[in-house]
């Protein structure tokens, strides 16, 4: 790691905090050639703190879309559902939660729209179409966004163990050059 590789960074993965490029050190002594080790271990350490934020950060945003994920499979399933009642003209009988553990049978007879709930207090209705449609590209959306989280989650390992591995090497290189000054110095 260069002084102009610890000043690159990559955009963190989904948006997030810029991540310093973790690179490996081939040889250690040419790399602290003119450095201050503990300037450089320091780097290294606040590095570290910054990719176990983002992991963290991933982790959590991972656990939020697989919870979203079944409640779109549902209903997309759903609307599927009411779109083939529609057109063979059948009725259908819901089961509707009113509050936790309550719940109340309905008659949906010729049904050609839906409410879906957006969030942040916003609940729009659609054609039943239309929300398939929405529906499915929100699903797809998610299934995506669970790949890149994998994809970011990998390089951010990668990432913490690259680094461990550099400040293990920096910090036992200088422990020896330390031993060894101590023993030129003592001998003479």
């Amino acid at each position: 790691m260069s002084s102009e590789a610890a000043d690159t960074a990559v955009a963190a993965p989904e948006g997030g905090v810029e991540v310093p490029k973790a690179e490996f050190i081939d040889d250690v002594a040419e790399f602290l050639k003119d450095k201050d080790t503990d300037r450089v271990l320091a780097q290294l350490q606040e590095n570290m703190r910054t990719y176990r934020m983002v992991q963290e950060d991933l982790l959590q945003r991972r656990v939020r879309t697989l919870n979203k994920l079944p409640e779109l499979k549902r209903a997309v399933e759903i609307v599927k559902q009411l779109i083939e009642r529609q057109s063979t003209g059948e009725d259908t009988t819901a089961d509707f939660m009113l509050a936790e553990g309550v719940y109340s049978k309905a008659k949906i007879t010729d049904a050609k729209s839906v409410n879906l709930w957006l969030g942040a207090d916003v609940m729009l209705e659609y054609p039943l179409e239309e929300a398939r449609t929405l529906l499915e590209e929100n699903e797809a959306n998610c299934r995506a966004n669970l790949k890149t989280n994998e994809e970011s989650v990998s390089y951010i390992k990668d990432s913490m163990t690259t680094t461990e591995v550099a400040i293990a090497r920096i910090y036992n290189f200088d422990v020896e050059r330390r031993r060894k000054q101590k023993e030129a110095g003592g001998s003479s």
